[in-house]
């Protein structure tokens, strides 16, 4: 229920952006895509509060819902960055892509052990671009 309800989040913030962004004479302004896209990393915050603390005792399928929380809502930044164009709100998404793709390397049914600092730092790199992209997009807290 819960992510039906974040997946609802996520659609009604990102679809008025996304339909009025069809023609030109709809384009979002500058002000709606910021407000949407603040929404969003505010959300991406809540999401991303798990990776500063994975530790070789994490088990590789807490490490999967994790990066599906973070991954819905790294998408919907990706999405709402359209108008912006933000290179910060890029790093980020590139950020967890190469997370994701460690995290998949790894064997589900197991603990994240010797693979630890490699996805510290990587989770690290999300949060550095995540705040990066917080301070550029100008959000209050």
């Amino acid at each position: 229920m819960k992510r039906f309800w974040q997946t609802g989040v996520v659609l009604a913030l990102l679809v008025p952006l996304i339909l009025s962004g069809c023609s030109a004479d709809n384009a979002p302004s500058s002000a709606e895509a910021r407000r949407t896209l603040c929404q969003t990393l505010n959300s991406l915050r809540e999401a991303t509060s798990g990776l500063s603390q994975i530790d070789a005792n994490t088990s590789v399928s807490q490490l999967r819902d994790m990066r599906e929380r973070v991954g819905r809502w790294v998408e919907a930044a990706r999405l709402a960055n359209t108008v912006l164009q933000l290179q910060q709100i890029t790093e980020m998404v590139n950020a967890f892509d190469s997370f994701s793709r460690a995290v998949d390397t790894l064997n589900p049914d197991v603990r994240v052990g010797a693979a630890t600092a490699g996805l510290q730092a990587s989770s690290a790199q999300i949060l550095t671009a995540f705040n990066q992209a917080y301070r550029v997009a100008q959000c209050s807290q």
